[in-house]
């Protein structure tokens, strides 16, 4: 967890306040040439904040989610953090321990991409 902390503190540039989830503008904001790890894809909002708030090891971590529809559907995404390139990533990807879903799960995404998919979906 400190790795975690430690990495995370370093690479972001703008930290969640503690316990805020944050939401597609603050994805907008980053740099599109960052990464991010996706950790998790659901059909609904209160079942990414449920998520987040029964997994100890993402509290007062930087968090956001961000909707988009596929096949007319919307899907709810969750993801950790913002680092400069994916080395950074996969070591907290490495040392992150979910209770809900497989770490190893976890997708290393380019922001850019996310940001593109968010540009396609109204946002709240």
């Amino acid at each position: 967890m400190v790795l975690i902390i430690a990495v995370l503190t370093t690479l972001v540039p703008m930290l969640a306040q503690a316990d805020e989830l944050n939401k597609a503008q603050w994805l907008m904001r980053q740099s599109e040439q960052a990464v991010t790890l996706q950790l998790v894809t659901l059909s609904s909002e209160q079942q990414i904040e449920r998520f987040v708030a029964q997994e100890e090891a993402l509290k007062d971590l930087p968090v956001a989610y961000y909707r988009y529809q596929k096949e007319g559907r919307l899907l709810y995404v969750a993801t950790l953090g913002v680092f400069a390139d994916a080395a950074a990533a996969q070591r907290v990807k490495e040392s992150l321990q979910l209770r809900q879903v497989e770490t190893k799960e976890a997708w290393i995404r380019p922001l850019d991409e996310i940001q593109a998919q968010i540009r396609t979906t109204l946002q709240r």
